[in-house]
């Protein structure tokens, strides 16, 4: 029986430190988002980039309303002479062959975005990280549980 709960703290424990692994990773992933996008507006080049395509996405949610979003297709010239295509993300209806101003970093034009003023991620980032942090700790107690239990019973 011992050697049974003895396996059965190290699995539980194990599974504790993948929960902590990632919530972690998510953190770290939100973090350099976050980064990258605030060093966007900071630093990166504003162009003008003509429409190609534009289209919507509809989230559909069985618990929550439908959410759409208008994405755009377009091409512009970077500072250095590059022609570059990106899809960005617009709350202006915009169609093809409109002019939209877009923000990038001289290294990725790739991942433009509209240089419109975008809403604040500052309530969701918050609630984003606050849940990660409580998955972590919720997972680093499993993983002492479940590994104090091991090691108590190896004791014994």
């Amino acid at each position: 029986m011992s050697a049974f709960s003895g396996a059965f703290g190290m699995v539980f424990g194990s599974i504790g430190l993948l929960f902590a692994a990632f919530g972690i990773g998510m953190l770290v992933l939100g973090a350099r988002k976050s980064s990258e996008y605030k060093r966007l507006f900071r630093e990166g080049q504003v162009a003008e980039a003509r429409c190609l395509e534009t289209y919507i996405v509809h989230r559909h949610s069985p618990d929550a309303p439908t959410s759409s979003q208008r994405r755009l297709i377009v091409a512009f010239r970077t500072v250095d002479g590059r022609d570059a295509r990106a899809e960005v993300v617009s709350r202006h209806p915009y169609v093809a062959g409109d002019v939209v101003p877009v923000r990038y970093l001289p290294e990725r034009p790739d991942r433009a975005v509209a240089a419109e003023a975008t809403p604040g991620l500052g309530v969701f980032s918050c609630l984003f990280g606050g849940v990660m942090v409580i998955l972590t700790c919720v997972g680093l107690g499993f993983a002492a549980i479940g590994f104090g239990v091991a090691a108590f019973i190896g004791m014994n």
